[in-house]
């Protein structure tokens, strides 16, 4: 049985969705249907890439309620074989990245990052 702090987690999650800051993005799994959702990105500088020589690539992270209804769950994210499609700069077109990395996540939130 879930306790009330998990149960608290789950319920206040799509309501921080809501908050100025969130925007739509299409999750793209690397096995099913692709999927519009809300997402609060944070955009950081392109930086090296380490594995390839002279490599910059944007990076940023995608918070999400952790959730296959409305968001994507945890236990459905594919590192590495998952994408999102976002806009990586204001008024950008958008750019597909790649999900590397969970970079925490609770019962009601996940926090991912795109490369």
């Amino acid at each position: 049985m879930r306790d009330d702090f998990t149960q608290t987690l789950e319920r206040s999650a799509p309501s921080f969705m809501r908050l100025p800051g969130a925007e739509y993005v299409d999750y793209i799994p690397a096995s099913g249907p692709q999927r519009r959702i809300l997402a609060v990105i944070s955009r950081t500088p392109p930086e090296w890439l380490a594995r390839t020589a002279g490599s910059v690539r944007p990076s940023c992270e995608v918070l999400v309620h952790n959730s296959s209804a409305d968001g994507i769950s945890s236990s459905e994210v594919d590192t590495g074989g998952d994408k999102i499609d976002l806009g990586y700069n204001v008024n950008e077109m958008p750019r597909i990245l790649r999900i590397a990395e969970i970079i925490n996540h609770d019962a009601g939130m996940m926090e991912l990052r795109a490369v």
